[in-house]
Order: structure tokens, then sequence, then C-alpha cells
């Protein structure tokens, strides 16, 4: 009997060994153990013990819930989309699930990267912490109040609001640099490694300091977790960029510049710098303010929708889609319809090319089983001549009922043609 639960938690990913760059084994918890704050949208179904369905389900669009698990990889900890693979729950990179409807670990849980338990803390150490108010005061006097550059007159981006949100993500404020208020009218500091950008500092003994880069949207808090690295416009990074992008705005999904689709573009934006990105970002924050100025609220999610689809047309690795389209175009069913139908989905979505596409569906017969193809065709219901035809999904549910038709037949006769 399936019935949602709450028990008491435990505070616990299921960890992984290893990378998700290839499939990975799931071990689902059988208990609904994570707190509220984690869970998000995500419910706990109860199917009996040691059930493979029992575990964690959130729902999809179209009426549908798909299974996912709070997972620990390589010490972080996000949700991913669990699929069921010979006879067991995988996971893998390209089901990393990206949206503020699941939640992750607050500052205040052991579990969090920047947590401080009170028995470790350290006044040498953790200076930032104890006393952010004298950081904020000398990175304020050094970098604020200088007679140095020129001092224009136009309004400008705010210094000090910048450096007291570095100071509380416990960035160090270097004090041996040009001062921030001569260098840029709108300097912002950012939480990158000076690896990223060539205007490095050298702290003690000749050891690199991150940037003052500080990033500060007039949100209600500094942004936590780790910014993704600075996007030049190679296509062969794109996707990783935007992964980063998206666990760390749903680390941040309480956060005002988060919340807002208009701040959270202009966030991503503030994260792509080079001469292949300049051109593109500028069209794209054009686009953006005459959207606004049109009367779109900074909270329609379209904005974020739209430009994240512009970004995949323009940065997207043309070859990956290229192999996987040709990959799909040969893929074969064998024994395991789960995993065909796992790959097939996957081949597409990195092909970028529709599931109910006429072309889509057509590589969908010839690549299933010709018996189960032919079986399929010849049912009552199906009008090779309707147009539009079957849906991806209505082939995928009735391929699934004949298949399972003919596994229930063979346990009396013996298949002439198996599929």
């Amino acid at each position: 009997m399936k019935y949602r639960t709450n028990t008491s938690n435990t505070l616990a990913a299921v960890v992984l060994i290893g990378t998700l760059d290839q499939d990975k084994r799931v071990h689902r918890r059988q208990q609904d153990n994570l707190p509220e704050h984690i869970k998000g949208e995500a419910y706990f179904e109860y199917h009996g013990s040691r059930h493979r369905d029992t575990g964690y389900y959130i729902n999809l669009p179209k009426k549908t819930h798909g299974a996912v698990e709070f997972v620990k990889v390589e010490d972080e900890d996000y949700w991913v989309k669990i699929l069921w693979k010979n006879n067991q729950w995988i996971t893998n990179q390209g089901e990393v699930l990206h949206t503020p409807k699941l939640g992750t670990w607050k500052e205040t849980d052991p579990q969090h990267p920047h947590y401080i338990s009170p028995e470790h803390f350290s006044p040498t150490l953790h200076t930032a912490i104890k006393q952010p108010e004298e950081e904020i005061l000398a990175g304020g006097v050094h970098h604020i109040a200088t007679l140095q550059g020129s001092h224009p007159f136009t309004e400008q981006v705010p210094i000090l609001p910048q450096i007291e949100a570095a100071v509380h993500q416990g960035i160090p404020i270097p004090l041996n640099t040009t001062p921030a208020g001569t260098v840029l009218p709108q300097l912002s500091i950012q939480t990158t490694m000076a690896e990223q950008i060539d205007t490095t500092t050298a702290g003690p003994e000749g050891q690199q300091q991150p940037n003052i880069n500080i990033i500060n949207h007039n949100t209600n808090g500094a942004l936590k977790g780790n910014p993704p690295p600075i996007f030049d416009g190679d296509r062969s990074k794109s996707r990783t960029f935007l992964t980063a992008f998206y666990l760390w705005r749903l680390t941040n999904k309480h956060n005002d510049t988060m919340r807002k689709a208009y701040s959270c573009v202009t966030a991503l934006l503030s994260y792509m710098s080079g001469p292949q990105v300049d051109s593109w970002k500028k069209e794209q924050l054009d686009k953006l303010i005459e959207e606004i100025d049109n009367g779109t609220q900074e909270t329609d999610e379209a904005l974020w929708d739209n430009f994240i689809e512009n970004f995949k047309q323009a940065y997207t690795n043309t070859n990956l889609r290229e192999e996987a389209y040709q990959v799909l175009c040969k893929l074969r069913q064998k024994e395991s319809l789960d995993e065909f139908f796992a790959n097939f989905k996957r081949l597409a979505k990195d092909a970028n090319v529709a599931l109910n596409d006429r072309g889509t569906i057509k590589l969908l017969k010839n690549a299933l089983a010709g018996p189960l193809t032919r079986s399929v065709i010849q049912l009552p219901g199906y009008d090779v001549s309707a147009d539009p035809g079957w849906t991806f999904k209505k082939w995928e549910e009735e391929t699934r009922k004949q298949h399972l038709k003919w596994k229930t037949s063979i346990q009396y006769t013996k298949p002439i043609d198996p599929w």
C-alpha cells in the first residue's frame, strides 16, 4: 500500500563513490529521514520494506512523478533523478536536478560546506567570522576613502556593501592593492579564485589570494556556496558552466537574487567574460532591459527560460550534439527495454531533438525490435495516416504493454522471434 510519511530526520545524503560521468548505482533510502528544507517539494512514498519503489519522488509536468534521491558525490550534495536500469536504480551527470523546488543544507546544518562547529572555532583562523566589523571597516577605509583616481561625479555602484558581503562569505579583503574606488567606476567583487582572472594579488609568502570581485545585487544577504568559474565562450565547457550555476542558484534559492529571474540572469552574465562572449553578453543585457521596459515583471520566469535557451543555442557544444545524433540514429533495442528508453531519451536530449517530432518517432520505430514495432502498429487504435500521430509517450506506453504481453506468454510457450 502506498502512502506518504514523515519520520525523524537523520540529515544524511546517500554517498556515491567516484564521479557521475558514468552510470552510478543508487541505494534508495527506505525511510523519510530528510528535513523539510532539504526535501522542498519532494515527498516520500512507502511501498514496503526494501521495495524498489520505496523512496522520494517529485511531481513532474503532465501529472507524472519521478523518482529522486539526495546524494553526495565528491563532497558535493545535491538531488538527482534516478532511473530503474538492469534491476537497479542508477543515475549520472545528466540526471542532476536544477530546480528551486528541491532544497539543500542550511548553514546551521553540520553538513553545510561552510559550517563551523563551536568547539573547532579558532580566533586565528576565523577572524572574519568573529570580528567582521573590523575587516569591513579596514576594507572600506582602504578601498573607498582615498584621494587616488578620477572620482567621477556620476552615480556609482556602492563598494562598501560589496565588501561587507565578501567578509560575511569569509573572503579576505586585501589591503596591499590599488583601492577599488580608483580602478573601475562599477567594480564588482566576485568570489572567484585568482587563476580565473589576470588581476591576481599576492599574499604572504607569494600565496595567491582571491580577487576583490564581490557580488552584490541588493539582495537580502550575501550569496553562499561555490559560484561557477568564469565562462569565456569555450563550447566544450558550456554544460559544466551551466551545471555549476544551477547548483549555485539552488544553494541560494531563498536569496532575492536567485528568486528573481531578472537578477538571476544578470548574475549569470556577470560570470561571462572574454572576447568570445562580450558582444553576445551586451546583446542579451539589452534584450533583458527592453523586456523590463515593456512591462515584464522581474519575477517572470520566462525571462530566465528565454535567456537559457539563447545561451544554449549560442554556446552548446555542436560536436556533442552531432555525435549524440549519430549514436541515436544507430541505436537498437537489445534485451532491456528500460535501458533502451533511458538511452534513447538521453541521446535525444543531447542531440537537441524533440521527442514528439516525426523524425524522432521514425527513429524510435527503427530502433525497436522489428516484431515489437509491428505488434504496436497492428493495434486497433493505431492509425498510420493520423496527423498528428502518436506522441513519444504514447509509443512508449503501448510498447511496454506489448512487451509485457510477450514476457507473460513465454511462461507457457517458447518464442520463435524474441524481442
